[in-house]
């Protein structure tokens, strides 16, 4: 088995040498340009049909590019509505909010509570994994909310998930077995306080994983409207992008109002579908738009490793 393992590794590389690949690096890019492909190709195709002619449209066919002509009027019978420029907005300022506050707190309170060393962590650290498994419930849980006056408010969806629990964890052992002590300790040393060890030595080193972590949180507020519809009910002026989407999905209500919108502009009545599509496309780019940000910060840890070793 060890002389085989020896012939093969061999063979790619004289391959590699001679043709400068093997078959093995074509079957690697093959397979991940075919499934890239079959990820991004549904995105795709929502995006080209909520730009072209519905007339095209309705031929049907593989559609990889607009047919007839880039045609934008989806988009403004969607935005001439004033509940949806008006979600959009609760959404993106509830999304910056809520995701900055829920790192910050999960992130100080993971660093404290990685300090097994300071009397009480452990139990505190107990306390919080308990509520991952075991909670309250519904009715408990609108209780309180009702008597911190929460309820029917624009803060309902934001503060609640000031701790989540699963990222608590993630970044708790991060703290623990990843940063290390020995900047701690040096920092300490130079007169730095607790406080600034964490902001100006850890959290610069473990940007990698508060950069993925904030981009996951990010994902879980601008796609929630479970908030909305338990604690808030009815305000038309909180309703979040999400909860609107869902609405366009399955409410003929919401539907009428923007056709009828578009018939207030003069425009023709727009095709369900074709409104369906665009309102995806509204709901998808913003927060595909933050990951170029993020994304250059994800193999900070490596270098980081790589520079020390």
């Amino acid at each position: 088995m060890k002389g085989s393992a020896q012939g093969r590794k061999r063979y790619r590389r004289s391959m590699l040498a001679r043709f400068g690949f093997n078959f093995y690096d074509i079957f690697v890019y093959a397979f991940c340009i075919l499934f890239a492909l079959v990820c991004v190709y549904p995105m795709w195709y929502v995006f080209v049909a909520s730009v072209t002619p519905y007339e095209e449209y309705i031929k049907g066919g593989l559609m990889l590019w607009p047919r007839g002509g880039i045609d934008f009027q989806y988009y403004v019978a969607i935005f001439s509505t004033r509940s949806f420029v008006n979600s959009l907005w609760i959404s993106v300022s509830k999304t910056v909010l809520a995701t900055a506050l829920s790192v910050l707190v999960t992130s100080t309170m993971a660093y404290a509570v990685s300090k097994t060393h300071i009397r009480g962590m452990k139990v505190i650290n107990a306390l919080v994994v308990f509520n991952l498994f075991f909670t309250g419930g519904l009715i408990p849980q609108y209780m309180l909310y009702q008597d911190l006056h929460l309820l029917r408010t624009y803060w309902v969806m934001v503060i609640p998930g000031a701790l989540n629990i699963t990222y608590f964890i993630i970044m708790r052992n991060y703290f623990t077995y990843s940063v290390p002590k020995d900047l701690e300790e040096a920092a300490l040393l130079d007169g730095c306080t607790d406080v600034g060890v964490f902001f100006r030595v850890v959290m610069p080193v473990s940007r990698s994983m508060i950069a993925a972590v904030t981009l996951f949180i990010a994902v879980i507020n601008w796609n929630d409207y479970y908030n909305y519809m338990m604690f808030i009910g009815n305000k038309t002026n909180l309703q979040p992008f999400a909860w609107i989407l869902r609405r366009m999905l399955v409410d003929q209500s919401m539907m009428n109002t923007v056709r009828n919108g578009a018939a207030g502009l003069g425009m023709e009545l727009p095709p369900p579908m074709a409104l369906r599509m665009a309102t995806i496309i509204c709901a998808m780019i913003p927060i595909l738009c933050v990951y170029p940000f993020l994304q250059k910060h994800f193999t900070s840890g490596i270098t980081l490793g790589a520079v020390k070793e």
